[in-house]
């Protein structure tokens, strides 16, 4: 045994490894094993990377995907279907109605699988193929299609769909390398998006109603300006405040506190349109997010919730029934109005004018509508 190993110096070979070269052999095969690939999508893909890594939440992501990535391509339309047996996805995507027909999630996955073959693998779609008849079907103009499977481990967890009007896409062998390579990046930025949102989520809820709490308000309220911005449309913010809930919580005590609380968040949260956004600012406080919507709607939304409110009988279960009434303060932003850089500064701004007018209607006695307006440019 000694002696086998005093002599022998050589090392044993791996069966199946490739066999080792020099270094200089390995650099010259470096410099000469190129690849051509179309240097526009190149560009465009290397950009989109860094988009996608980083994107700071699941919202983020599916903004990139279904808003940014089309533009930045310069495709007609982009369209995401997502694996959701459980309905996980449906509790951590907020606000994911917006994106209509173009976001979808699925409890059967055989529906995606049915686009690919035996191994999913990125597909152009031309007008003869019948999986056009699948995908992208709300829009109209759209004679090519690019599918991209998102899959984990092997395992399909999404199909992300490209509308085309005309063959202007190049994808010989090298650019359908590039955009394999793309897909995976978006299925690992997906996948990591995802079990962020899980734990994130457990930090903007408030434990008691289930909504966003001052936390989950503040990244909610960021995000709604930046869309509002993007799509020049307008934003209206409503803080309400049950009226005399210190007096009840005296009188009846915390655990009806608590429940008077709860129940009316849900018959707040009861109207609500999909796209609308509440939190649980403090013990009695609340805020909602009216996106799309003007100070003409804004108001008539927080009229009709007052008067909901006011009639609502709450009954503890115990035979007692409970009515209060609630006191609401409102603020718009619109952009052509009020044009803003400072985003953050400009979210402050709205959460402080929304509680003057919560405070003006308290003034006048509760069970009010009180509007305030910004009254100076933010630039």
């Amino acid at each position: 045994m000694t002696q086998d190993k005093a002599s022998g110096g050589d090392q044993e070979e791996i069966q199946g490894a490739p066999p080792a070269v020099s270094g200089t052999e390995l650099h010259e095969r470096r410099k000469s094993e190129t690849v051509t690939v179309n240097r526009y999508l190149y560009l465009q893909a290397q950009q989109l990377e860094h988009m996608l890594l980083e994107a700071p939440d699941l919202e983020a992501l599916l903004e990139i995907l279904l808003v940014s990535l089309p533009r930045h391509f310069s495709f007609r339309a982009a369209e995401l279907w997502l694996y959701d047996p459980e309905g996980v996805l449906a509790e951590l995507i907020v606000g994911g109605q917006r994106y209509g027909h173009s976001l979808q999630l699925h409890q059967d996955c055989f529906s995606m699988q049915e686009l690919y073959e035996l191994e999913p693998d990125i597909a152009l779609l031309t007008a003869t193929d019948t999986r056009m008849f699948e995908v992208l079907k709300t829009e109209s103009g759209i004679e090519y299609a690019l599918l991209l499977p998102l899959t984990d481990a092997g395992r399909m967890i999404g199909s992300l769909h490209l509308g085309l009007q005309e063959e202007s896409l190049v994808v010989d062998e090298p650019e359908q390398q590039l955009i394999a390579h793309l897909a995976s990046i978006i299925s690992s930025c997906f996948k990591n998006a995802v079990a962020r949102q899980q734990v994130s989520r457990l930090t903007m809820l408030d434990p008691l109603t289930q909504i966003s709490n001052l936390r989950g308000f503040a990244k909610d309220i960021a995000r709604e300006i930046a869309r509002a911005r993007r799509a020049e449309q307008p934003l209206t913010v409503l803080v309400m405040e049950i009226d005399e809930f210190d007096d009840l919580y005296e009188s009846y005590g915390e655990r009806r506190g608590h429940f008077v609380v709860k129940k009316v968040a849900e018959r707040i949260s009861s109207d609500l349109r999909a796209t609308d956004l509440m939190a649980r600012l403090s013990r009695s406080k609340f805020a909602l997010l009216i996106p799309a919507s003007g100070e003409v709607l804004g108001e008539e939304i927080a009229e009709r919730m007052r008067e909901d409110i006011e009639d609502f009988a709450i009954d503890d279960g115990r035979g007692a029934v409970l009515q209060v009434t609630v006191s609401i303060g409102l603020v718009s932003w619109e952009t052509q109005h009020y044009p803003a850089v400072d985003m953050p500064q400009l979210a402050r701004q709205m959460e402080s004018v929304a509680n003057k007018a919560l405070a003006a209607s308290q003034a006048r006695g509760g069970n009010k509508v009180s509007i305030s307006r910004l009254s100076t440019l933010l630039v």
